[in-house]
């Protein structure tokens, strides 16, 4: 939904979040595009629409990890509000200081996952990212369908061809025991936890969870428990038709995370 319109007068503090979801902007493109047909209202956020784009703000105080971008304008629609753009530009890492990072790939290889569009998008995508890995950095891949099993423990990225091999061995069938898959990778990535590092898991799937705790709710409650362990979250939505929009973004939310949606490689 909207956000309400406040009066400023009344409440004149504000608080924002700072990471950029931007799902929503490809599933709009997917459902434009592709589908030929008008997205649903549920379907459009306005903020994951404009920061779905990298935006050319300059970083212009290295001492600080980010600087502020603005201005103000008179709104088109109503000469008497005006609109204020906030943009924040964080602080540029180069490679070669990034330090490592400790990965989980979480993939739902459930039978609606059975699709081009789906595991196959996924399984392309992730052999791409290997490729980008450091020889320091670390993946461990967990599957759910049913139960959750391991299908590749924690392997550094100098191992290229066994993480690859994992990867494509990977097929599709049984129900979605999401919340199990979700519980083992976050043991794994404590495991291997880098002080310091980057420590994430990666979900990878269309959002149809249908066995074990599959409430929104519930979901939630469990994400943000496991969130205290400083381990954060990525989630990648796929698939058209049972897409739970509202459930990969909310969980991406809690777990001090971002979602996106994946409509091409």
């Amino acid at each position: 939904e909207e956000n309400p319109f406040v009066e400023v007068a009344q409440s004149p503090v504000s608080t924002f979040s700072i990471d950029a979801d931007g799902a929503s902007y490809s599933n709009v493109r997917r459902f434009l595009t592709r589908d030929k047909k008008i997205p649903p209202k549920g379907a459009i956020r306005t903020e994951e629409l404009i920061n779905y784009f990298q935006l050319d703000y300059e970083h212009t105080h290295p001492a600080h990890p980010i600087s502020l971008n603005g201005e103000v304008s008179t709104s088109p629609w109503n000469e008497s509000n005006k609109l204020v753009r906030i943009g924040i530009k964080g602080k540029k890492i180069s490679d070669n200081e990034l330090p490592p990072s400790n990965f989980v790939f979480l993939i739902d290889v459930s039978g609606s996952m059975g699709s081009e569009d789906k595991l196959d998008l996924l399984k392309n995508g992730f052999n791409t990212f290997v490729d980008k890995m450091s020889d320091e950095d670390r993946v461990a891949i967990v599957t759910y369908a049913g139960s959750a099993g391991i299908a590749l423990g924690s392997t550094l990225g100098s191992e290229k061809e066994t993480i690859k091999n994992a990867i494509n061995s990977l097929g599709s069938g049984g129900t979605t025991a999401g919340a199990d898959g979700i519980i083992t990778a976050y043991e794994i990535a404590q495991q291997y936890q880098v002080a310091g590092g980057n420590n994430r898991i990666i979900i990878g799937t269309d959002g149809d969870f249908n066995v074990g705790p599959s409430s929104q709710e519930e979901l939630v409650r469990l994400i943000e428990e496991k969130r205290k362990t400083g381990v954060f979250l990525t989630v990648l939505g796929v698939g058209r038709g049972n897409l739970n929009d509202a459930a990969l973004e909310q969980i991406a939310n809690k777990g001090n995370g971002t979602y996106e949606y994946i409509d091409s490689l």
